[in-house]
């Protein structure tokens, strides 16, 4: 099976950037600790408020899947329903290679 790579990009209404990086912020320990998960990082998108972006690594699709079906993922989209300006946005992405393989990719 191929690792998935995939970038998630969160915008938040205004006024409620810091309650929906909170939320968002707290799916990183629980993620950490699942099977297949091999980068899972959430950054702020420089000068853009409100928006976070999380770089995810999965050891196959079925690790992404069973990711997208854990209770604290389910739960943050109860807890911040409302306060994003859209759904999260998921860019599948494919690694190009060439160079160094330990600097050219995620």
């Amino acid at each position: 099976m191929p690792d998935v790579f995939l970038t998630a990009r969160i915008t938040a209404k205004p006024g409620h950037e810091a309650e929906v990086e909170a939320a968002f912020r707290a799916l990183l320990e629980p993620t950490h600790a699942e099977d297949g998960c091999l980068r899972y990082a959430l950054h702020r998108v420089a000068g853009s408020p409100g928006q976070l972006l999380f770089v995810e690594h999965w050891a196959s699709r079925e690790a992404l899947d069973a990711h997208l079906s854990t209770d604290h993922l389910v739960n943050v989209g109860r807890v911040t329903e409302g306060l994003l300006t859209g759904p999260v946005e998921l860019t599948f992405l494919e690694p190009v290679p060439g160079g160094d393989a330990a600097l050219g990719s995620i």
